[in-house]
């Protein structure tokens, strides 16, 4: 609104030759002014008393200034607070300005272009997001990943970008392995699942775990060959267990307490202590992880009793670690129908079930790419083959390579990529990549590498981005390097990590090994019942029936599903995917206290106002207003906040950060709810008055609506 006095100010701080990079802003309150600047923001080295002081001599010139003052906050220690120079508006000009400000931004409103740009347009990207293992349910540590991915492809969607949501399946590894041996288990006893297959596979996955590490540390230990089962402790095995690595550790600790007792220990002494103090650490950890997976044992056994049965007389008469291997490599290459065959039948399986779940949180995929193709396609092997020439290449024992991050190539790499040493996730040296095993197998890195030039090459994006959680930033990073080395510069440009952090539940602690999670269908499922609850409650409240027949049923169960995506979508969205998130189920299941519901309340209720006036008044509702019926400092402010939506995508996209939206939305939402208790509409004085805030109303209304649309949430008529 006040644009149009950024050039007259411009003009005097060019003739004193200040910076003109500032925004008009406005005052922390409307008794200050009508408009300010921040004079720190411009002063340079110049004493902002001072050059606010000599600004507001020179400002009073400017035309349809009423008066100027300079407010200063207090600062903190002996640091100077802010300065501020706010402007205040002759009276009639305001008033003229208001009214042109209101025509317009109703007219970009009720445009098609509203919450679109075109800065991107013609461009794509390609968002890989969810890419959960395809071993267990989806449960609300993933969907923070599911959701953040979705909501922001929206965003790049509506700056421009034909946008590709990909899902990348991890279907080879030792853990699907073992997790299908499992599956075959249960397969060739004839029994189905009696629970969703996702949740019931993970399951399987909790128990084949556990097996497959007691026959690991049985076989580290030398306990396999005087052992009856390799795949449970007996209380006395555990027993004796804890106490070999009890007695090794105090051994260790009393080395270690002798040596610190040196006055002047030498560099072999510190080395050695350094190294004891990590063996000590080592061994308390594995003397509490054993104690864990002992106690997980008889928890698993206790829950699924039957399953486990079942499973573990499967495996005893098989060495599990040795056929996981197996299946593992026949799977990798594809030489054998019978094991191909189970693993894409089980992982197909857990996809539709995960493609169910996701639905439910209106989340869709345009591809899923398979780890297995990349494999197959031998486009790893390829890309280790190209390395081999490197000076950054490593050979080790067989067939193993590893690859070296050395500071004059990634000088070069920063150089030719734009990138700086700021954009590495650690300071120092940039660790080793192991590429490939001993045994010739190419490891996660080189077929990440690989599949990275995969997407390249199916979509040429000119963005891609991954997302993935804060802890796999060095990971992320350590591809770029070979990527540039393998002369695929415009890929190491391309690729962006998109960064969470992690979601942590309030009172419980999450975990796939031992099938212990709140699964995103029990979120979706309890947040469903309490607002079923919710509207009986209210329903009694206001004397109304329970709908009897199938049209009101159905009516009312859109409505509510609605709600849950509102609910379940929104505590996900408001906080920085920079910052973690505690989830307090009792908290986002308390429509009181969560935002989403609020913010699409303030919709609902937008709409019933849009309804009943269509309904009850018999006036003829047009765009045409009298805009200065409603020419106040509140609309102003309300208008403001709608216009910006445009800003705030790009601010998203460039940060990669829904936040900005979903905090806008709120922010418009508490608006609308605060003017509408002291303007009603419906009982406007006039017809005109009427109009004018009824189309004030539909302009809030498609704010919010495209708010909610761009966060995934269904933007409801009706709570």
């Amino acid at each position: 609104m006040f644009e149009k006095f950024k050039n007259p100010i411009d003009k005097i701080l060019i003739e004193k030759g200040i910076s003109t990079s500032y925004k008009l802003l406005k005052p922390p309150s409307s008794d200050l002014g009508d408009f300010c600047l921040v004079v720190n923001q411009i002063s340079g080295k110049i004493d902002p008393t001072i050059l606010g002081e000599s600004l507001v001599k020179e400002m009073k010139k400017i035309e349809d200034i009423d008066k100027l003052a300079l407010f200063t906050t207090k600062g903190k220690k002996k640091k100077s607070g802010i300065i501020y120079l706010n402007f205040s508006i002759k009276k009639d000009k305001k008033r003229e300005l208001q009214i042109f400000f209101i025509e317009s931004v109703l007219e970009l409103i009720f445009s098609p272009n509203y919450g679109y740009s075109e800065v991107n347009k013609g461009k794509v990207a390609v968002v890989e997001h969810t890419s959960a293992n395809p071993i267990s349910p989806l449960h609300v540590g993933n969907l923070r990943n599911s959701v953040l991915g979705d909501t922001f492809a929206r965003i790049l969607e509506r700056t421009g970008y034909k946008v590709y949501r990909i899902f990348y399946v991890n279907d080879v590894g030792l853990q699907v392995s073992f997790v299908i041996i499992g599956y075959e288990i249960v397969k060739n006893k004839h029994i189905n699942p009696p629970i969703k297959f996702d949740l019931w596979l993970g399951q399987i996955y909790a128990i084949m775990n556990y097996f497959f590490t007691i026959q690991g540390i049985k076989e580290d230990n030398m306990l396999l060959e005087i052992s009856e089962d390799p795949y449970s402790f007996t209380k006395s095995e555990m027993t004796g267990l804890l106490d070999l690595k009890t007695k090794s550790l105090e051994e260790i600790d009393k080395i270690y307490q002798n040596l610190s007792k040196l006055e002047h220990p030498n560099k072999s002494d510190k080395h050695q202590l350094q190294e004891l103090k990590r063996r000590v650490s080592r061994s308390k950890t594995e003397i509490k992880d054993m104690e864990k997976l002992y106690n997980s044992g008889i928890d698993l056994n206790q829950r699924y009793p039957e399953l486990y049965k079942i499973l573990h007389e499967g495996i005893l008469k098989i060495d599990l670690r040795k056929k996981t291997a197996k299946y593992l490599r026949a799977y990798e290459k594809n030489s054998s129908t019978k094991i191909t065959s189970l693993f894409k039948e089980a992982v197909n399986w857990i996809l539709s079930s995960f493609q169910w779940t996701l639905r439910r949180y209106k989340i869709e995929f345009d591809k899923f790419d398979f780890e297995s193709d990349v494999t197959a396609s031998g486009l790893p092997d390829s890309v280790i083959d190209q390395l081999a020439d490197s000076k950054n290449v490593v050979f080790t024992e067989g067939n193993a390579v590893r690859y070296s991050y050395p500071d004059e190539v990634m000088n070069d790499f920063f150089n030719e990529t734009g990138l700086s040493k700021n954009d590495s996730p650690i300071k120092g040296k940039i660790p080793d990549l192991q590429l490939r095993r001993s045994d010739g197998t190419a490891l996660y890195a080189a077929k990440d590498i690989a599949y990275s030039i995969k997407k390249y090459r199916d979509y040429s994006p000119d963005v891609i981005y991954n997302v993935i959680s804060a802890e796999q930033s060095l990971p992320q990073f350590q591809l770029l390097l070979p990527l540039f080395e393998l002369g695929e510069i415009e890929i190491a440009k391309r690729m962006k990590h998109y960064s969470y952090e992690n979601v942590e539940l309030r009172g419980r602690q999450m975990s796939g090994r031992l099938a212990s999670y709140v699964t995103a269908d029990e979120f979706y499922d309890e947040t469903l019942i309490r607002a079923r609850m919710a509207k009986r409650t209210a329903d009694k409240q206001r004397s109304k029936t329970i709908p009897i027949d199938d049209d009101a049923w159905n009516k009312e169960s859109e409505m509510l599903r609605a709600v849950t995506l509102a609910s379940t979508r929104f505590p996900l969205l408001e906080t920085s995917p920079k910052r973690k998130i505690e989830l307090d189920l009792d908290r986002e299941l308390d429509f009181r206290r969560n935002s989403g519901p609020f913010v699409q309340y303030a919709h609902a209720r937008a709409s019933g106002v849009i309804r009943k006036i269509q309904k009850e008044k018999q006036i003829k509702v047009s765009s045409k207003i009298d805009p200065s019926l409603i020419a106040t400092d509140e609309v102003i402010d309300l208008l403001e906040h709608i216009k910006e939506l445009q800003e705030k995508i790009l601010q998203a996209s460039e940060n990669q950060d829904p936040s900005i939206i979903a905090i806008w939305t709120f922010q418009l939402a508490q608006k609308f709810m605060k003017f509408y208790e002291r303007n009603p509409v419906f009982r406007a004085e006039t017809e005109e008055l009427l109009v004018a805030r009824y189309m004030l109303v539909q302009a809030i209304r498609k704010g919010i609506a495209s708010g909610l649309n761009i966060l995934g949430i269904y933007a409801a008529d009706q709570i």
